[in-house]
């Protein structure tokens, strides 16, 4: 009869109540705590790995070299570099040179303002539309200039030459005041009260100029009304 253990017979309501224990037990504050913290520990990352020896020396260098870049500079300090940018100490040198350069520029700007008045515009277009004695002074000297060369041994025929170009600078001149005459008229006509100063002057240097080297460049063609 030792061998044989006497039949229990469990009770059918205690593992309800069991299990009713436990529910409550987790509905308790403390199991919800515990509840919790398991979750969380399943769901939690990964740990981060430890930085190397290398990044922490290259962590300590970047500081290093931030530090020895030196304290914020000062208001006076900024405000005097940034005049020193915008008006740089100049060397005896750089500052002759840079007056140079704005003498160069102001004598540009006054020559541009000077060829942009209509009197100026007008002498321009007045020389352009018509075939003039003086363009071909330039290269009738360059021939004339050759021609003496190859006759030096001829004085007679040298003379000739030489007269030949003292003959179409008369021509020129001759040309230039008929010129003159008719731009007056019709000066007074486009521009009432313009001045003629230096006027001369600039139809004889246009005239002389050989068309395609004119500046500015013509802007009519010869013959054409303007």
């Amino acid at each position: 009869m030792g061998l044989f253990r006497t039949y229990e017979r469990k009770d059918p309501a205690a593992a309800p109540e069991t299990s009713a224990k436990d529910r409550i037990s987790e509905l308790t504050p403390k199991g919800q705590k515990a509840a919790a913290k398991a979750e969380a520990t399943v769901g939690a990352p990964a740990p981060a790995p430890a930085p190397t020896e290398q990044e922490t020396t290259a962590t300590a260098k970047i500081q290093v070299t931030r530090k020895k870049e030196g304290a914020t500079r000062t208001r006076r300090q900024a405000e005097a570099e940034r005049m020193e940018r915008l008006h740089p100490t100049l060397t005896p040198k750089q500052q002759r040179k840079a007056d140079s350069a704005a003498r160069r520029e102001s004598r540009l700007e006054a020559m541009e303002r000077s060829e942009r008045s209509p009197e100026r515009q007008l002498v321009r277009d007045f020389v352009d539309t018509r075939w003039t004695v003086a363009e071909f002074m330039m290269p009738a000297m360059i021939l004339v200039m050759v021609a003496t060369m190859l006759t030096i041994n001829n004085l007679t025929l040298s003379t000739i030459v030489a007269s030949l170009l003292w003959v179409l600078l008369a021509m020129t001149i001759i040309n230039i005041w008929l010129m003159w005459r008719s731009f007056k008229k019709l000066l007074a006509e486009r521009v009432p009260g313009a001045s003629t100063k230096g006027l001369l002057a600039y139809m004889f240097n246009r005239a002389l100029m050989i068309r395609r080297f004119r500046q500015p460049g013509p802007r009519i063609k010869r013959g054409d009304p303007f």
